[in-house]
């Protein structure tokens, strides 16, 4: 699996740690304090387009939600292994990355993974899904990076 963290924070801005260096908005509970509404929308829309066209240029069909998390009972949250089609891709990320519910969208050919402060994760089977994915990514950073979510990556935390 090709793996890559996707990001608006820029990577020559790390330390040689990988901390990013920067204080930045993180979240969307930022919206109104430390970024307008408008360049929040503007950023959510470009990761949105980013994980999609990845998905698109690997042939992905349907991605699992996998390890839901829905503290606030939010209605439009999938079930615990539902099956996602691409025209419920937009919504469901647009959801997680405004921390409405939280979970790992996965395939056999590939997955979405949102972490904190405005982390993505992307992987696909298809090395061709790089070039249109990165095209589509509109001024975010697409670096190979394996995703800290996948279940083992848990396990080896606890």
């Amino acid at each position: 699996m090709n793996e890559y963290r996707i990001t608006k924070y820029d990577p020559r801005l790390r330390d040689s740690l990988g901390r990013y260096l920067r204080d930045e908005w993180t979240s969307y509970s930022d919206v109104g304090r430390l970024v307008s509404l408008e360049e929040y929308i503007a950023t959510e829309e470009r990761y949105i387009e980013t994980a999609v066209a990845f998905l698109g240029a690997a042939g992905v069909t349907n991605l699992e939600a996998r390890g839901v998390e829905n503290h606030r009972g939010v209605i439009a949250a999938p079930a615990e292994g539902a099956i996602l089609v691409p025209s419920e891709w937009p919504h469901s990320f647009r959801s997680v990355l405004r921390e409405e519910f939280w979970c790992r969208f996965e395939s056999n050919a590939a997955f979405v993974h949102f972490g904190y402060d405005y982390y993505m994760y992307v992987g696909v089977r298809s090395g061709g899904a790089l070039a249109q994915g990165a095209k589509s990514s509109r001024g975010l950073f697409v670096e190979p990076f394996k995703s800290p979510y996948h279940p083992e990556s848990e396990d080896e935390k606890t």
